[in-house]
């Protein structure tokens, strides 16, 4: 097992990738610390595990008080923290100027707010215990500029700024640090594509694999960033794309 008693924190573990992330994770011998916002799918994701190995919480990452707690029962519980999902996220789509400052602070207090409050917890523990890794979920979108998603991309992009310079900075700390950046995937926004013909054929167009990536595809690239596999890798953005953006 890759992860045997690694402890390993997911964040938007309710559903899409972050779930997959903890089934996988939890495969391979994870001990797991799982938050999302809705009771509803922390229940649903907790009959699939052994409660003794997973703690689970419902809570809103872009709460700073939230975040401190739920690091807090991690440490309680497990003692450590080894690994570090940055997985919860949202998105709009609007035309830019059309966009509000509610809209977008909403966007950037989950999808990138939320990543410095639980790096900042997370960090001094693995400071403490000599090592650790972290992944923040970007995205293609913060590689290119998608239309009508600008408060996203926006959002994205910085994730890898932020993950590039956490890197070099504690590098030294036997801390890695990646980023991963999925491409269009079979997740909840999947079945918005099909509704729409002709975007959806736009889109496997410019797939040059000709189709759409699983969320276990992507979970499986996690994997291999969690555990010592890619213990001389930090910095680095892995896109799980089909080849979008190769071509």
């Amino acid at each position: 097992m890759l992860l045997k008693d690694k402890v390993c924190i997911v964040t938007g573990a309710g559903k899409g990738f972050g779930e997959e992330i903890a089934k996988e994770f939890y495969a391979q011998g994870a001990k797991l610390a799982l938050i999302t916002r809705s009771q509803k799918d922390i229940d649903n994701l907790m009959v699939k595990f052994d409660s003794e190995r997973v703690l689970s919480v419902c809570g809103d990452v872009s709460d700073g008080s939230a975040v401190s707690q739920f690091i807090s029962q991690t440490i309680n519980e497990f003692g450590v923290i080894d690994v570090l999902v940055n997985n919860a996220g949202m998105r709009f789509r609007k035309e830019f100027l059309d966009i509000g400052n509610d809209e977008l602070d909403q966007v950037l207090n989950v999808n990138l707010k939320s990543v410095v409050s639980l790096c900042q917890e997370v960090l001094p523990h693995m400071v403490k215990n000599n090592g650790g890794k972290i992944i923040n979920m970007s995205s293609i979108a913060g590689t290119l500029g998608f239309s009508d998603l600008s408060g996203y991309v926006m959002s994205k992009a910085a994730i890898i700024g932020l993950t590039k310079s956490l890197a070099v900075e504690f590098a030294g700390k036997n801390i890695q640090i990646n980023a991963l950046a999925p491409g269009f995937c079979k997740t909840s926004y999947f079945e918005k594509f099909q509704e729409n013909t002709e975007l959806y054929d736009f889109t496997l167009s410019r797939i040059p694999m000709n189709r759409w990536g699983s969320s276990k595809e992507v979970a499986d690239v996690c994997v291999f960033l969690a555990s010592n596999m890619s213990n001389y890798m930090t910095g680095e953005v892995l896109k799980v794309d089909g080849g979008w953006s190769a071509g």
